[in-house]
């Protein structure tokens, strides 16, 4: 019998398959990796996939229970759900050291929390719930996603819609790690005492108020390419390195969430019809994101400079004083170098300034229109010519003011 062929646990068929077997798979010979400690064994059995670990109850009488005490579950989308279910069921409540359930979006939401309700139970250290498609923008909602889970260090979920208000971890309080990728976070808080690590990559932020995140022992930090009104951070006071890269396509969005179309550097343009300017006003005159960052030692921060939430901040004077690397991108120089005088006179121990810069794309903008990009080969050649000509006189202009400014 193949593996692809093994029984679902508790099938009429698994019952009997061991039927006149002998104890050892190999009769009359010497069975070296059966007369390895169980330990061992599950050890082993805990880097295989949960159906090809079930499989092995076939080899002979002593495997024939064994897959029931591995210490992990891993379960992938090809699977069916009465084999998940079945496997839950029929295995044996031992702890459990990680928990891996990849999906598709034809899953119930019942199912997945009855999962992770069932990983919990375990006391699960590392779970993980990702849902696959060739969809970016299908996910899975999942109305309730309230884990009460003494021993969980790691949570990694991926295309998942996050209905709560509240994302509250406070029920797993030696959690450190937490990842979500491509998520809709409806939640207007994310809250955990214990986390140390948190990664959102290429999430949306779907409430109209910016989602507080309130982790007070955070030392990593990474928030990149989301989507969505900028989070607002608390103070992290142990915060050692923070990436944040904000959304670069925000031009394709139907909502421009925090970048001014006229290029007010500072925020509040006075356009009503700038929606991104009128959000900021409204909402109350809290840091956003300087609060949190500014106790780093190492910070990468990666905006164009239509971006007006760091510039914003800056009227909250916060210093930088652990601050010793400093990654910037090409927003920096806009508004006479404001950016970068800025973090120069707030940062009072930098020791290594790193400022990226598209040429091409950052001075394109000065005096020419994007639009030219869309001329025919002969004009976009002199087009080209008449921007590298503008760009030696400019950046010869940069670096004597960037000379000055030290």
């Amino acid at each position: 019998m193949s593996l692809t062929q093994c029984p679902t646990p508790g099938s009429s068929d698994a019952g009997h398959l061991l039927d006149g077997m002998p104890d050892s798979a190999a009769a009359g010979g010497e069975d070296r990796i059966g007369a390895l400690p169980d330990d061992i064994l599950l050890l082993v059995l805990s880097f295989l996939p949960s159906r090809e670990s079930v499989c092995t109850c076939v080899l002979a009488r002593r495997w024939r229970n064994l897959w029931k005490s591995v210490p992990t579950v891993l379960v992938y989308e090809e699977e069916e759900d009465s084999f998940v279910t079945s496997l839950l069921l029929l295995r044996d409540r031992v702890p459990l050291r990680e928990f891996v359930c990849i999906s598709s979006p034809d899953e119930t939401p019942q199912d997945v929390e009855m999962w992770l309700r069932y990983a919990a139970s375990c006391h699960v250290r590392v779970l993980q719930v990702e849902v696959r498609s060739y969809d970016a923008t299908e996910r899975l909602r999942l109305p309730n996603m309230t884990l009460v889970c003494q021993q969980l260090t790691s949570l990694y979920i991926s295309s998942l819609e996050l209905k709560e208000r509240t994302l509250d971890l406070s029920s797993c309080p030696v959690l450190k790690k937490l990842e979500m990728t491509n998520c809709e976070i409806y939640a207007q808080k994310i809250v955990c005492q214990s986390l140390r690590h948190l990664v959102t990559y290429m999430c949306i932020f779907v409430s109209d108020v910016r989602t507080r995140i309130s982790c007070p022992s955070l030392a990593a930090l990474e928030l990149a390419e989301n989507v969505g009104l900028t989070p607002l951070l608390e103070s992290m006071p142990l915060l050692v390195t923070a990436f944040v890269e904000f959304d670069a396509d925000w031009y394709e969005r139907e909502y421009p969430y925090d970048h001014c179309l006229n290029s007010g550097y500072y925020g509040g343009c006075g356009d009503w019809d700038c929606l991104a300017c009128c959000h900021i006003n409204s909402e109350g005159d809290d840091c956003v994101l300087l609060d949190g960052l500014c106790g780093a030692t190492s910070l990468t921060l990666i905006s164009t400079p239509k971006m007006i939430i760091c510039t914003r901040d800056f009227k909250w004077r916060r210093i930088f004083s652990k601050l010793k690397t400093l990654y910037l991108s090409e927003w920096c120089l806009a508004a006479d170098f404001s950016g970068l005088v800025y973090f120069l006179q707030h940062s009072p121990i930098l020791e290594k300034l790193t400022v990226r810069l598209s040429f091409f794309r950052y001075w394109v903008r000065n005096n020419l229109l994007v639009e030219k990009m869309k001329a025919t080969r002969q004009e976009n050649s002199s087009w080209y010519r008449r921007i590298s000509r503008k760009s030696k006189s400019s950046i010869a202009e940069m670096m004597k003011g960037f000379t000055n400014l030290l």
